[in-house]
């Protein structure tokens, strides 16, 4: 039989072992609920905000699909990532916005988009808009052999729009998407933001129906990406990412805004690119009209040597919109973007200068934007808070895709 202390001193210890044993007890449930509580804040980083004024998702909605706008420059990787919403059963695609001044002119822009559409039965008929081809301010344009291409799919269907196919007004189609929502929307921007923007200084009250923004853009600790051999390799502007870089005025707009902003920068896309293993799994896609679609795309992409190396860009954010927990590491930043003026006066193999409005989106001149910084995302305390994906997870999102594009 164990022996045990009685008296004073037997009592004392017994009583110390046993406030000891008590501690240690509070001290590992305080350790498990921060680790608990760590959980939820990352999951909370990462799903959409509810403003008070917005109105939250009752818990019967909570597993209904999110009510889900595509704004996009329709570029390779814009194809994919509208290809993943329109078959994702956790996503309502309500319709489709073209910002103008992005990788194809809005007709063919347009057409693509549908032609993408018509592969998904449930998302044949949903609208498609375009917006204006010009930024808010500044004289930045894509390489015009990159929007040459981005009209034709790389091949994919014929180079000339059909009759008819004139897009709708893409500020005007988001702002009535949004006010006839029953409930608040999820933007997945792909793109420039200007079509956003546009809506936020001209109906700001609609920023309410927003629910989030997701939007793959920027570059925090990454270098930028639009420095681009064949292209643009003298390119002053090492900052910036070209989605931010096309539209930094319509960026800035948005960050300040007050609507809540997920960011998918290239520092989280660097860590996601096509890799060969990644090819050769989209085959079994072929079966079906928007699964073949993709796997055509991915080929394309791969064996073209006008795009450059590939990352995952659109197609990553755009999981991401959908199921945060691809994203491995967030952190919550006041991110800025750079608009003020400079030199820039445009890409030599772009839009030429002078072809541009005189006038500015406020009325006002326009003029040359940061020639070696503008559109760039950076840290400051004069900025907005941003919840920002640095790093996410390549085998789940790989998986991911694949799996919501082939169950289509």
């Amino acid at each position: 039989m164990p022996r045990f202390a009685c008296g004073a001193d037997g009592t004392s210890r017994s009583r110390r072992n046993a406030r000891h044993a008590l501690a240690f007890a509070l001290m590992t449930f305080i350790t498990g609920m921060r680790r608990a509580l760590w959980g939820l804040a990352l999951v909370s980083l990462l799903a959409p905000a509810q403003g008070a004024g917005a109105g939250g998702r009752g818990a019967a909605a909570e597993n209904a699909p999110v009510p889900v706008i595509v704004d996009t420059d329709m570029g390779a990787d814009d194809w994919l990532a509208i290809a993943y919403v329109a078959s994702s059963k956790n996503a309502d695609l309500l319709g489709v916005t073209v910002v103008g001044n992005g990788l194809a002119s809005c007709d063919s822009a347009g057409r693509n988009a549908r032609h993408i559409l018509a592969m998904s039965p449930r998302n044949a008929a949903k609208p498609v808009g375009c917006g204006s081809i010009w930024p808010m301010d500044g004289y930045a344009s894509y390489p015009r052999m990159w929007r040459e291409n981005a009209s034709t799919m790389m091949g994919e269907i014929a180079s000339a729009p059909e009759a008819g196919e004139n897009a709708m007004d893409g500020p005007a189609l988001l702002a009535k998407l949004l006010s006839e929502s029953a409930e608040p929307v999820q933007i997945l921007a792909t793109g420039g933001l200007t079509n956003i923007a546009t809506v936020l200084k001209t109906n700001p009250r609609l920023r309410e129906k927003i629910r989030s923004v997701v939007s793959m853009g920027g570059a925090i600790r990454a270098r930028g990406n639009l420095r681009v051999h064949g292209f643009t390799d003298a390119h002053a502007n090492t900052r910036a990412e070209w989605n931010y870089y096309i539209d930094p005025v319509a960026a800035r707009t948005v960050f300040e805004s007050g609507v809540p902003v997920t960011l998918v920068p290239l520092d989280a896309t660097n860590a996601v690119p096509l890799t060969r293993d990644f090819l050769a799994r989209t085959q079994h896609l072929q079966g079906a009209a928007l699964g073949g679609f993709v796997q055509r795309t991915f080929s394309r992409i791969s064996t073209s040597t006008s795009n450059g190396e590939y990352f995952h860009w659109d197609p990553l954010a755009a999981a991401i919109s959908l199921n945060p927990g691809l994203c491995s590491r967030v952190e919550r930043l006041t991110l800025d973007v750079i608009a003020g003026e400079g030199n820039d006066h445009g890409l030599p193999n772009g839009q030429p200068a002078a072809l541009f409005p005189l006038s500015n989106f406020e009325g006002r001149k326009r003029k040359p934007l940061s020639d070696d910084a503008a559109g760039a995302t950076i840290v400051s305390p004069r900025g907005n808070p941003v919840n920002v994906c640095m790093h996410a997870d390549a085998a789940a999102f790989e998986n991911d895709f694949l799996a919501t594009v082939g169950s289509n």
